[in-house]
């Protein structure tokens, strides 16, 4: 079979096309041929070596596969041959393994997925999932309370844009072009700020009356940050759970301390903090999947592109153009 991998850390160059055997399920495995492989930062970052759970090299990236259950090993009776499924490697030993024509996973990391269900919507679930958690975990925010998301445009802000909205949230985002705030505005946010044409602090006062948000969801981080926490409104937090734009100021307690007595906080995020409450992590999984059978959400797919042109796909990612998720089909 096909697979994408990497020998070296670097640029998309380094990703190459290599012909491996079939897997073979193990006990307790099955086989899933892949319909739908999805393509996220996460991959990129294990690309480029500055990702803690990188796998040892030469690592086959992609953290996502939707596709049939092919074959089943010794001791499974919980999936059959026939089955369509969904893996996210939040659920395997390891990171990574998707840029491939086939994968063999633990049998119960493998999610059912609905025959009506799309497995190229279903390889953007991971962004709802997070989502969810960011918007139920990480914080807490109640019907009414005002949001900001960075980068709202991406496969991650713009889920978060829907599940807020779900929640009765008052949502605005921050893009960086017209045609990416225009692309926000349709999946539902009540006002969408373009970073590259409007000033992000005057903004939010503006919206807001003066008031501040209450929620803000960054995963840009980087210098800017620091001016986060004086968008906030009296209690608000900051939930960082990526660092895109680079690390922070770090002494952010500078710029909390210069809004003391509104009492703001600051979380940092990371879903691995549920590796070992599995239970949490795959709930709010398997409420995103029962969301997509219902309709409830939907993912936009910026492209699908062969498994062979991973590399043209992280390029795309990296140029700040895409909006939603980039899918690979074997």
């Amino acid at each position: 079979m096909k697979v994408v991998r990497f020998h070296e850390f670097g640029g998309p160059d380094v990703l190459k096309v290599e012909n491996v055997p079939d897997p073979m399920p193990g006990p307790g495995e099955v086989r899933v041929r892949a319909e739908a492989i999805g393509v996220g930062v996460p991959d990129i970052l294990m690309r480029r070596g500055n990702y803690d759970w990188i796998p040892p090299l030469p690592v086959t990236p992609g953290n996502e596969l939707a596709g049939t259950v092919d074959a089943v090993g010794d001791g499974v009776d919980t999936v059959a041959v026939g089955d369509r499924v969904y893996v996210n490697s939040r659920e395997l030993p390891a990171r990574g393994g998707g840029y491939a024509e086939a994968m063999a996973v633990p049998a119960g990391a493998a999610f059912a997925m609905p025959d009506d269900v799309d497995a190229v919507q279903a390889v953007a679930l991971g962004n709802y999932q997070l989502s969810w958690l960011l918007l139920n975990y990480a914080s807490t925010p109640r019907a009414g309370d005002r949001i900001l998301v960075h980068a709202a445009a991406g496969g991650v802000g713009s889920a978060i844009v829907q599940v807020a909205k779900s929640m009765g949230l008052e949502v605005f985002g921050i893009a960086g072009s017209k045609a990416k705030a225009d692309y926000v505005t349709e999946q539902g946010a009540d006002a969408v700020i373009d970073r590259n044409a409007e000033d992000i602090g005057t903004r939010v006062a503006e919206l807001t009356g003066g008031d501040g948000v209450d929620f803000i969801y960054d995963s840009v981080a980087g210098p800017g940050l620091s001016k986060d926490f004086a968008m906030l409104a009296p209690m608000g937090m900051i939930v960082m759970f990526g660092y895109l734009g680079g690390d922070p100021d770090p002494d952010l307690f500078a710029h909390m301390r210069a809004k003391f007595g509104d009492s703001i906080a600051f979380r940092l995020f990371s879903i691995h903090v549920l590796d070992n409450k599995p239970a949490i992590r795959r709930g709010a999984m398997k409420s995103a999947m029962a969301a997509l059978a219902a309709g409830e959400i939907t993912p936009h797919i910026h492209a699908t592109m062969p498994l062979g042109e991973a590399a043209a796909a992280h390029r795309l990612i990296e140029g700040g153009s895409v909006t939603g998720k980039i899918v690979l089909t074997p």
